[in-house]
């Protein structure tokens, strides 16, 4: 039984969307607004442009990840590796070799938490 183009997995990037920004509406504010509006954007990982729209749309703005959770999530990510190391240790040489390496990444984990 042969798959049909339709029926294969879709592979490689997703296809555009057919709506294009084609209409403009031209707005002017002052220099401090503007750095207002450029800051809040900057804090959500947004280009300026694209708040103002989806503030005028929507009202509001789903936000992505800030900076501080974004850096949360690498030192979180950082200590799971951490932790795959030390079962993998643990496995090899036995769990009394990796006891210590194991309460490292909890003090680790209850700093990071305690940080908050």
């Amino acid at each position: 039984m042969e798959k049909t183009k339709d029926e294969s997995p879709s592979r490689g990037r997703p296809a555009k969307d057919d709506k294009k920004l084609s209409r403009s509406i031209n707005l002017k504010l002052t220099e401090d607004d503007y750095k207002a509006i450029a800051q809040k954007a900057a804090d959500i990982g947004m280009k300026p442009t694209q708040y103002a729209r989806q503030m005028t749309l929507d009202g509001r703005i789903k936000s992505r990840y800030t900076k501080e959770e974004l850096d949360l999530r690498r030192k979180i990510a950082g200590m799971a590796n951490n932790l795959n190391q030390v079962a993998r240790r643990a496995n090899r040489d036995g769990f009394q070799e990796a006891g210590l390496d194991v309460y490292d990444v909890l003090k680790q984990v209850k700093e990071l938490l305690d940080d908050r």
